[in-house]
C-alpha cells in the first residue's frame, strides 16, 4: 500500500513537471504569425522573439536620443544645412518611432516600454554590446559643450546612425517576424540615406 501510494506520488510529480516545463517553453499558445488553434514548434521561435522585441525596445531608445540630438542642433548649429538636414532626421525618426510603437503592440499586445534597455546586454544584436552600446556614446551636455558643435554632431551622428545600420542588418537577416524584417530593412534604407548626406556635409565643412 505504502509503494502504490510512493508511485502515485512520484507520477503525480512528473506529471506536474512536465506541465511546468512546458509552459516555460511555450507560454504563448500561438505566435502572432501563427494562426489562432495552431502552435508555433519551433525550437528557435522563443530565443528569436526575444531578440526581436529586444530589437524593437533598443531602436525605440536610439530614435528618442535621436530626436534630442536632432532638436540640439536645430537650436545651436550654425550652418543652415546641418539645421535641415537635422530636421528632416527628427521627422523621420518621430515617423519610425510610431512604426516601432505600432508593431509592438500589434505583435505583443502590450505598449512598447518607455524606459531605456541596457546596453551591456546588448552584445548579442550587431555588436551593440560592451564597449559599442548606444547608449553610452554620445552625451547630449558634452555635445552641448562642444567648442565646435557643428563639426561634433556630424562626427557624433555618423557614428550613432552607423551602429544603428548595423543593428538593423542584423536583425533583418535573423528576426522570426516579417513585419520585424521589413521594418529593419526600411530603417537600413532611411538611415542610410541620412548617413550619406551627414558624411557629405563633414566632408565639405573640412573635419576631414
Amino acid at each position: 500500500m505504502l509503494n502504490k501510494s510512493v508511485n502515485f506520488g512520484i507520477l503525480g510529480l512528473l506529471a506536474a513537471l512536465s506541465l511546468t516545463n512546458s509552459a516555460i517553453a511555450q507560454p504563448h499558445q500561438h505566435s502572432p504569425s501563427t494562426p489562432a488553434g495552431e502552435t508555433n514548434t519551433m525550437p528557435h521561435t522563443m530565443p528569436q522573439q526575444q531578440e526581436d522585441q529586444r530589437f524593437l525596445i533598443m531602436m525605440n531608445h536610439h530614435f528618442q536620443k535621436t530626436v534630442k540630438i536632432a532638436d540640439l542642433a536645430i537650436q545651436k548649429a550654425k550652418n543652415p544645412q546641418i539645421i535641415a538636414l537635422a530636421t528632416e532626421i527628427k521627422t523621420e525618426q518621430t515617423q519610425e518611432i510610431e512604426q516601432l510603437q505600432a508593431l509592438y503592440k500589434q505583435l505583443y499586445g502590450a505598449e512598447l516600454p518607455a524606459g531605456a534597455m541596457n546596453c551591456m546586454d546588448m552584445g548579442g544584436m550587431g555588436g551593440m554590446g560592451r564597449g559599442n552600446g548606444m547608449g553610452g556614446m554620445m552625451s547630449l551636455e558634452a555635445l552641448e559643450n562642444a567648442p565646435n558643435f557643428d563639426q561634433e554632431f556630424l562626427r557624433k551622428m555618423i557614428h550613432h546612425q552607423q551602429m544603428s545600420v548595423k543593428m538593423a542588418k542584423t536583425t533583418a537577416e535573423n528576426a522570426n517576424e516579417p513585419q520585424i524584417r521589413n521594418l529593419a530593412q526600411a530603417i537600413i534604407k532611411t538611415q542610410t540615406a541620412q548617413l550619406e548626406k551627414l558624411q557629405q556635409l563633414e566632408k565639405v565643412t573640412g573635419d576631414r
